[in-house]
C-alpha cells in the first residue's frame, strides 16, 4: 500500500536540490577549476556504488552546486557528519545494509536534524507525520522522533529496506522514499521496465532529479578533498559523545545542574525534546551528552535507586540559560598515537574508543589509508565529571547587588520533582538597564524580571551580571 506522507511534493529534499540546481539557469561558463573529464573518472572509480553513478547536465549541477557555489553550506553539511554519520554506519552495519545509504541523508535534510521542508517532512530522513507515526516515530507535545538521530535513522531505514525488497535495485528503491512506491510502480508499469533511467520520464519531477542529486551528493562526501573544502567541525564537546538509554522522566534543567552543561549545550545534541523534558517512556528514550559528563549522569541515576533516595539530597540552584563562550579544548587534553604495522583505522578507532569520523577529523587525513609510524592526534576528556548526591553543588556567582533568597538543601524520598527548578540564570551580554535588554533574554518579560529580581527597569547593568528568569512551563 502507498503511504500518501512520503510523497514530498515540495520537501526539504527538493528545496535543497532546487537551490543547488538554481545557477543552472545562469548563462552556461567555462569554469576553469572544475575538471570535468576528472569528475567522470573518480565518479566510476567509487568503490561498490549504491547506484549506477550516470554523468549528465543535472548531476555536474549538483556538484558545481556542492562545490563550487555553496562551499560554506558544504562545509557544515561535512562538519555535521562526525556527529551523525557514525550512528547511521553502526545501524547500517547491523541490517547488512549498504554503507553508502548514509548520504541520502544528505540530500533530504543537509544533515540538519531541525529541518522543516515546505510540506511539513521534518528531521534528518524528513519524515511526514502520517509516515513516521506509521513506522513507530512518535510526535505529540513534548517529542518529535523525527528529529532523534538514533530513532529517525531506524525508522528511515526499515522504510528504505522495505522497498529494497519490493523493487530489488536501490535507485528504485530511493525514488520510492522520494515519491512513494505508487509512483514508483506506475512507471514501471508504463516504461516496461525496472530500470530508473528508463522510467524516470514517468517520475514526478523532483523523483527524476533525486537519484542524480543522491549521486552528487556521494561525489561531495567521497572526494571534497581533491576539491580544497574544509569541514566546519562542531566543538569537541559535540563530537566526543556518549547515548544513554533512559525510561524515567528529566528535565534538560535536572540534566544542567547534574551535568554542569549549559542547556544549550543539551539542547543541540537532543533536538527531538520540544520542552526541554525527556518524558516517560517504557520503550526507552536517547539522551545524548558530552562523554566527559556522562558518568555524572548515571551517577545520579544510580542515587536514585529506591535504596539510595534516603541518602539523597537536591539542591535547587538555577540553572545557566546561557553561556558566554568557552574554550572547549581545555576540557581535553591531545594525545599522539604511532600507527603501527598493519594498522587500520577502523581498528585503531575501536581499541581508542572514539570514531573513524571523529579521527579523520581531528588530523584531516586525505584518506583512511595509513601507514606505519604515521602519527595522529587524539582527543580524550582531560576529567571525567562525577555526580556526589551529598555534595552540595557550585552556586553560580552573582553579580553586585542581586541577591538570590536564600535556599536550604532538603532531602528527598520521592521520585525527585522538578518544581524547584522553575528559575534560570541569565548573564548579561551589553551594557544597558533592565528595560532595554530584557528584549535580548528569551522568553523573559518586563513585569516578570522587576518581580524575580527585585530591581526597577532603570537599573544599570553590566556584562557579567546574573538575572533570575522565570523558566517557561
Amino acid at each position: 500500500m502507498e503511504l500518501p506522507s512520503m510523497r514530498k511534493s515540495f520537501s526539504l529534499a527538493a528545496s535543497l536540490i532546487f537551490f543547488l540546481f538554481l545557477p543552472l539557469l545562469l548563462p552556461a561558463t567555462n569554469d576553469p577549476v572544475y575538471d570535468e573529464a576528472a569528475v567522470i573518472e573518480r565518479l566510476k572509480s567509487i568503490e561498490n556504488p549504491l547506484v549506477e553513478n550516470r554523468y549528465n547536465s543535472i548531476v555536474r549541477g549538483y556538484i558545481k552546486g556542492y562545490l563550487f557555489w555553496n562551499r560554506d553550506k558544504t562545509e557544515r553539511i561535512l562538519g555535521r557528519t562526525v556527529l551523525y554519520f557514525p550512528l547511521m554506519e553502526e545501524y547500517l552495519s547491523k541490517r547488512n545494509m549498504p554503507d553508502k545509504l548514509k548520504y541520502l541523508s544528505v540530500v533530504e535534510s543537509a544533515l540538519y536534524p531541525h529541518g522543516v521542508s515546505r510540506v511539513g517532512a521534518v528531521g534528518l530522513w524528513q519524515f511526514m507525520p502520517e509516515t513516521g507515526k506509521e513506522y513507530g516515530l512518535e510526535i505529540n507535545e513534548f517529542v518529535d522522533e523525527r528529529k532523534d538521530p538514533n530513532k529517525s535513522t531506524q525508522a528511515a531505514l526499515d522504510y528504505l529496506s522495505r522497498q529494497y525488497m519490493k523493487y530489488g535495485d536501490w535507485a528504485l528503491a530511493l525514488a520510492a522514499y522520494n515519491s512513494g512506491s505508487g509512483r514508483v510502480s506506475r512507471a514501471i508499469k508504463r516504461g516496461r521496465s525496472k530500470n530508473f533511467w528508463r522510467i524516470r520520464r514517468y517520475l514526478p519531477r523532483e523523483t527524476r532529479n533525486y537519484v542524480p542529486a543522491y549521486i552528487a551528493a556521494t561525489y561531495m562526501m567521497e572526494y571534497y578533498k581533491e576539491h580544497e573544502i574544509t569541514p566546519d567541525y562542531p566543538a569537541l564537546d559535540y563530537q566526543i559523545t556518549e547515548t544513554l538509554k533512559v525510561y524515567n522522566h528529566f528535565s534538560f534543567n535536572r540534566i544542567a545542574q547534574v551535568t554542569g552543561l549549559s542547556l544549550e549545550v543539551i539542547e543541540m545534541l537532543n533536538p527531538a525534546y520540544k520542552k526541554g523534558i525527556i518524558p516517560d517512556n517504557i520503550k526507552g528514550n536517547y539522551l545524548i551528552l558530552p562523554k566527559r559528563v556522562m558518568p555524572a549522569f548515571k551517577d545520579y541515576l544510580e542515587a536514585l535507586r529506591p535504596d539510595q533516595l534516603s541518602d539523597h539530597f537536591f539542591d535547587d540552584s538555577p540553572v545557566l540559560l546561557q553561556k558566554q563562550q568557552e574554550n572547549w579544548k581545555e576540557k581535553y587534553i591531545r594525545q599522539t598515537y604511532v600507527v603501527k604495522k598493519g594498522e587500520s583505522l577502523k581498528k585503531i578507532a575501536k581499541n581508542l574508543k572514539c570514531t573513524v569520523h571523529q579521527i579523520i577529523a581531528w588530523n584531516g587525513l586525505p584518506s583512511t589509508d595509513l601507514k606505519e609510524g604515521q602519527k595522529l592526534l587524539i582527543y580524550q576528556p582531560k576529567e571525567f565529571k562525577r555526580f556526589k548526591p551529598l555534595e552540595k553543588m557550585e552556586e553560580l556567582p552573582l553579580a553586585p547587588g542581586i541577591a538570590l533568597k536564600g535556599r536550604q538543601i532538603q532531602p528527598s524520598r520521592q521520585y525527585p520533582s522538578d518544581a524547584a527548578f522553575n528559575q534560570l540564570i541569565y548573564i548579561v551580554q551589553n551594557k544597558g538597564t533592565l528595560e532595554r535588554i530584557y528584549r535580548q533574554i528569551p522568553g523573559a518579560s518586563l513585569p516578570g524580571l522587576i518581580g524575580l529580581n527585585g530591581i526597577p527597569p532603570n537599573h544599570k547593568l553590566k556584562p557579567g551580571d546574573v538575572l533570575k528568569v522565570q523558566r517557561i512551563k
